[in-house]
């Protein structure tokens, strides 16, 4: 995101930022005409109750409650905003109030990190390697998964405080609800360390052959295997109250991923921010599984 009036990103090209810090952190997901998109807003562990207390303070001032849900697909639609608890605000006056909140963070120094496929590299299918002579398995691709694959590359950065060892699929057989791979992210260097990860996508549901599984199931799954060991992360998901610093995550990625669209972007006055961009090229037509590993296949 740049210094002038648009939201853009500023992408960084390598993990600059500081890893004795602890964070907390919150993820979104975003579709457009320019590809899927997933991103995480980590805010110091430390800060989070003041950060609460800003964004409070700023619904406040532009006439909402503290429990006035700001989702950015509403509140810049014009028939839904009116629709909504912020249906007093012009659609300037709705753009200001993401504006003060994001201004607000910049004081605690949060990081941005974003998942971004093109949507000229989606691929189209899975594709499950065959075994003891039986035939692939072909599975579509649909918005869905490709946010949770974004998901997974930008979660593919974080280090859990303390391990959550995955089950031995082995010895434990993997649960009916789940598909029977995982994806599994291998790397020697440290992450940035996270106490909780809180995703925003409580109710969405992938479509896994005759099966559905929650969208949030599936990426609690992602196995990160470093020197410190095997762990997944400490995703949160509270079926029935989102913490309310979501609202960032999805101030975020939908100005973020709107930046990358043909529409007009965002004007956020005086605010600037790096935002760490992993772009997803070269997957080809099929992601491939079998063999232990995920693989791409043009």
């Amino acid at each position: 995101m740049t210094e002038s009036k648009n939201v853009e990103p500023n992408i960084t090209e390598g993990l600059t930022f500081p890893l004795n810090e602890t964070y907390i952190a919150f993820g979104d997901g975003s579709v457009n005409s320019a590809g899927a998109f997933y991103g995480l807003v980590l805010i110091p562990e430390s800060a989070i109750n003041q950060v609460q207390e800003l964004v409070s303070r700023i619904k406040l001032k532009y006439g909402g409650e503290l429990d006035t849900p700001i989702h950015c697909r509403e509140i810049y639609s014009g028939h839904a905003r009116r629709k909504s608890g912020w249906s007093h605000l012009s659609e300037g006056e709705a753009v200001a109030l993401c504006g003060d909140i994001l201004r607000a963070l910049l004081a605690f120094e949060p990081k941005y990190l974003l998942g971004y496929i093109p949507s000229t590299c989606y691929p189209k299918r899975f594709r499950l390697v065959g075994k003891n002579g039986h035939r692939d398995l072909v599975h579509d691709i649909d918005d869905k998964w490709l946010t949770l694959w974004s998901y997974f590359r930008v979660a593919a950065l974080l280090d859990p405080i303390e391990i959550i060892e995955p089950d031995d699929p082995i010895t434990t057989p993997r649960p009916k609800n789940l598909p029977f791979w995982q994806m599994v992210i291998r790397r020697q260097e440290p992450g940035l360390r996270v106490r909780n990860v809180f995703l925003d996508r409580e109710q969405t549901k992938v479509s896994w052959f005759s099966k559905s599984f929650q969208w949030t199931s599936v990426a609690k799954e992602l196995v990160i295997e470093n020197l410190a060991g095997r762990s997944h992360l400490p995703v949160e998901t509270a079926c029935e109250e989102k913490h309310p610093l979501l609202e960032v995550a999805d101030i975020f990625v939908y100005s973020v991923a709107r930046s990358f669209s043909d529409g007009k972007p965002l004007e956020y006055q005086n605010f600037s921010a790096e935002v760490h961009v992993e772009l997803i090229l070269g997957i080809g037509e099929e992601i491939v599984l079998g063999g232990g590993n995920a693989s791409t296949k043009r």
